[in-house]
């Protein structure tokens, strides 16, 4: 039985499941809610779920860290760096946004003292 759960197909699923699950719950919430501040929490778990996903399926069980230490010479059974350091990039990138958004909605807040979207109506006219 955990011989069929270490197979690289069940764990790849299991991952796209999971990202699916996360990406599920951030579109409800950015659908669902109206509060400025959920809804910016709702696509960073949107967003990290892409992550999750991304990094999943460029590795496979039993590939380890690209560092060659410990006497090894050679590259072998070790995962691709390129996928990881690509979502460590867009992972700084998004939490960067992601505060710059937030500050955003608190001072929108403090102007207006409004935080629900349906009454932002300014820029309308």
């Amino acid at each position: 039985m955990l011989d069929l759960l270490d197979s690289p197909g069940v764990v790849h699923a299991i991952y796209a499941l999971g990202s699916m699950a996360l990406f599920s719950i951030g579109l409800y919430g950015l659908l669902a809610k109206r509060h400025l501040l959920k809804i910016f929490i709702s696509i960073a778990v949107m967003e990290l779920s892409v992550y999750l996903l991304f990094v999943a399926l460029a590795t496979s069980p039993g590939e380890t860290a690209p560092i060659l230490a410990d006497g090894l010479t050679r590259f072998t059974a070790m995962a691709d760096p390129v996928p990881q350091a690509l979502t460590l990039t867009a992972i700084v990138i998004g939490m960067a946004v992601l505060a710059f958004g937030v500050t955003l909605a608190i001072h929108y807040h403090r102007l207006t003292g409004t935080r629900d979207i349906g009454a932002m109506t300014e820029l309308k006219d």
